[in-house]
């Protein structure tokens, strides 16, 4: 594999088993690869935390996924996790969380009824939130930029390549991130616990040094 590019098209079972290992959180791995995607689901009236992580780590360099953003409920606890994640030593985070999101933060950017939101997260060294809205129902490009600056990270947070944050961390730009898909039924993504089954798919995941 050439170490400054990986590509995952999610089409063929073999590249899955070798690149990509289950990182499900205390519930069923429910996901599989159907018709060229990768579908999550979680199951009504849990706390359903599927994930999936690469075997393969990264630093530096340009993190893209392409999900089919799902039409969600309005202010269900569920969210879709596009995000690298490091706990060797010490824990660091980058997210993409996206969902229908509470009432009082969708009203806070004014999201239409049609648009989810999405947060773009550092969890650590700082911590450092900011949402943004995303269309429901359409496929969608979010992608992290790694970038070293003086021996530290400097993230920058794109939608359909539109610049939506940037962030100077802490974080030393030697540390390696493990890239990571999920749906999660979290409870700070809305104001009710969710009903009905939820999915979603991951159309590709592209790393480029």
């Amino acid at each position: 594999m050439n170490d400054s590019i990986f590509m995952e098209t999610f089409d063929k079972k073999s590249d899955f088993k070798n690149n990509w290992i289950n990182n499900s959180w205390k519930s069923p791995a429910t996901y599989k690869l159907e018709d060229g995607k990768l579908k999550f689901s979680t199951r009504p009236n849990t706390n359903d935390r599927v994930k999936i992580r690469s075997k393969k780590t990264f630093t530096t360099g340009s993190y893209t996924w392409r999900i089919l953003v799902p039409k969600f409920t309005l202010f269900e606890q569920v969210s879709v996790g596009a995000f690298l994640y490091h706990n060797d030593k010490e824990e660091f985070e980058f997210d993409f969380e996206i969902g229908s999101g509470q009432k009082k933060d969708r009203e806070k950017i004014g999201l239409k009824l049609d648009e989810a939101i999405v947060y773009c997260v550092s969890q650590f060294s700082p911590s450092n939130s900011s949402h943004f809205p995303v269309k429901m129902g359409e496929y969608v490009n979010f992608r992290m930029e790694l970038i070293d600056v003086q021996g530290f990270y400097l993230v920058k947070w794109f939608i359909n390549d539109k610049l939506v944050k940037e962030l100077q961390t802490k974080v030393k730009s030697n540390i390696e991130f493990r890239v990571h898909c999920s749906l999660e039924n979290l409870f700070f993504m809305g104001d009710t616990p969710s009903k009905s089954e939820n999915t979603v798919l991951f159309d590709a995941f592209t790393y480029q040094k």
